[in-house]
């Protein structure tokens, strides 16, 4: 049971030019270009971020090395469509962008991805290219330069625990009017 009726988008975070896009987390939004948005709100919180991509949960497809025997053999299709893989190395840890495969379906895909890349993978993720929406390219920018110019500031730093246990104890008016 989910507590909101908005679908879930994976978000993928790049880090840098050279870097690869990393699955970051999810977020859920009423469409795409809300996604995205949710996404630059909640994961670019430091300037390490050049670009953002979105894509429907519903649209992801994932396998783990343990999972490939239990795909089904699936026919080639010369009319396949491109998917962006992700591959994870470790239980712990990020998909990571490897590349884009032409494939007739998600499983094909999938089996594609674990034939193409299969060095030290543990789970392999893929996606409809199609299904992706980006960061505008030439916004870059306006879409992340505000990170740049935000402090950190380590939760300790509010003092929110000390103003509790006082207005607890009534030396602190939470009304402050003391």
């Amino acid at each position: 049971m989910t507590d909101t009726p908005w679908p879930r988008f994976y978000v993928f975070k790049q880090d840098s030019p050279e870097a690869p896009h990393m699955n970051c987390g999810s977020v859920h939004a009423s469409d795409a270009e809300m996604a995205l948005l949710n996404a630059r709100d909640v994961f670019v919180r430091r300037p390490e971020c050049v670009s953002l991509w979105v894509a429907p949960a519903a649209r992801v497809a994932e396998v783990t090395v343990d999972g490939l025997a239990g795909l089904a053999p699936q026919a080639d299709d010369a009319e396949g469509q491109a998917y962006e893989v992700f591959t994870k190395a470790a239980a712990k840890g990020q998909h990571a962008h490897v590349g884009q495969i032409a494939a007739g379906s998600p499983g094909q895909a999938l089996r594609k991805a674990s034939e193409t890349y299969p060095d030290g993978v543990w789970v392999w993720m893929v996606v409809p290219s199609v299904a992706i929406v980006a960061s505008p390219e030439d916004e870059g920018q306006a879409w992340f330069e505000a990170a740049r110019d935000k402090p950190f500031r380590h939760q300790s730093f509010y003092h929110t625990e000390r103003l509790i246990r006082e207005i607890k104890a009534g030396q602190l008016d939470p009304e402050g009017d003391e």
